[in-house]
């Protein structure tokens, strides 16, 4: 009998082994927000199971980290939305606590903390957001904080879920930081958009509508002709090879916009 436990624990470590190696490997592909988002489905879930991520991320500055962004992994958008302080960012008490102590959170809704506040409890129940297991990583040299907050895990939490978020974070913001770099280099578009004349940018409105030339060259009260022409301009100056290429990218760049206040939610 011992031998035989000692032989499912053995095999039980090699699993997680492979799943580890098919996680760093998958890693290094990772390039876009809809790439983190597969990655984590596919290779973190069934090493750390849960139902939904939040993945925060923020610049450090003087008076802390500061969440810029989140990425929303099969998350209740409407949570993150009722969580947010007047200031139009979010306010969590359990990256708080892990702001003190910078280590890994385990919080259970069945059993809360005594100081938890209550409208953030509040939300957290009507959401059935159940439990949370965090952990963060300050990055004072890319002067960036990440913060990884999984939710709706099966089973009890304990030792095992902060060892496994040990592991798995530091992995996580390097994978993160590399999407929000590519993530910032799409400020680039906005340089080639502002080049656009007034005339263009109103064809490219109607094209990101999806819009044919016809259909365009009536609104506007223009030859087919003409509104060919302003196409080829706007295909020139943002480097853009087809129409279907073109509404993609202008799709990407109007989800990622940065909104006038509070946290992007992507």
């Amino acid at each position: 009998m011992v031998t035989q436990v000692s032989l499912l624990a053995d095999d039980a470590h090699k699993n997680k082994e492979v799943l580890f190696d098919n996680l760093t490997r998958a890693a290094a592909s990772v390039q876009t927000i809809d790439n983190f988002k597969q990655w984590t489905r596919e290779a973190i879930r069934p090493i750390f199971p849960h139902e939904t991520l939040g993945c925060g991320y923020g610049r450090i500055h003087a008076g802390g980290v500061g969440t810029d962004g989140i990425i929303a992994v099969d998350y209740p958008i409407e949570h993150l939305k009722d969580i947010c302080n007047k200031a139009g960012g979010l306010d969590t008490p359990i990256l708080r606590r892990w702001l003190m102590t910078r280590e890994p959170q385990l919080f259970d809704g069945d059993v809360p903390w005594p100081d938890i506040p209550q409208h953030w409890f509040e939300q957290f129940q009507r959401h059935g957001m159940k439990n949370v297991a965090a952990h963060a990583v300050y990055d004072t040299e890319r002067c960036i904080g990440t913060y990884h907050s999984f939710h709706r895990i099966p089973g009890v939490l304990g030792e095992t879920h902060i060892s496994m978020l040990r592991q798995l974070a530091p992995i996580m913001h390097e994978v993160l930081c590399r999407v929000i770099e590519n993530l910032n280099n799409a400020n680039a578009f906005e340089v080639l958009l502002s080049s656009l004349s007034i005339r263009e940018r109103e064809v490219l409105r109607w094209v990101a509508q999806g819009k044919t030339n016809r259909e365009i060259s009536q609104a506007i009260f223009l030859s087919e002709m003409t509104v060919k022409h302003h196409l080829m301009s706007i295909f020139n100056k943002l480097r853009m090879e087809s129409r279907a290429q073109l509404i993609h990218r202008l799709a990407e760049h109007d989800a990622c916009a940065q909104p006038e206040y509070g946290v992007r939610i992507l």
